[in-house]
Formats: structure tokens, sequence, C-alpha cells
């Protein structure tokens, strides 16, 4: 499997844990405090996705060129 692939998945991955974690925060209960830290524990779970779509991308296209994903040559 591509390291990029791994990225990607990864990112997908954190989109599902984050509507997760944030939908378990919305259910309603008794315990206020504790959703809300699942809603802001979904929401930053969250921005883990983009990174993850960037760095797939760039390794995606240093393995195409053939290049080292570390150096860039």
């Amino acid at each position: 499997m591509k390291v990029s692939n791994i990225f990607y998945i990864l990112g997908f991955v954190s989109i599902a844990i984050s509507a997760t974690n944030y939908l378990k925060g919305k259910s309603g209960g008794t315990q206020e405090s504790s959703e809300q830290e699942k809603q802001r524990d979904g929401l930053f779970t969250g921005h883990w996705a983009p990174t993850f779509f960037i760095l797939g991308k760039i390794v995606e296209d240093r393995e195409d060129k053939n290049e080292s994903l570390v150096t860039g040559n």
C-alpha cells in the first residue's frame, strides 16, 4: 500500500471519528459538561482531515515523480 493512500485513509477516518464524537455530544442527557467535551473533541479531530489530505497529495506527487518522500530528490 502506498504511503499517500494511508494519509487519505487517515483523513476519512478522522472525519468519521469527528462526526461520531460530535453527534454523541449532541445526543442529549444529564451530563452537559461531558457532552460539550465530546463536541469539542469532535471539532478538534475534524481539523486533522485537511492536514492528512494535504500530506497525502504531497506524498502522492512525490511518488508519481519517483522522488524521495523525505528530501524530494
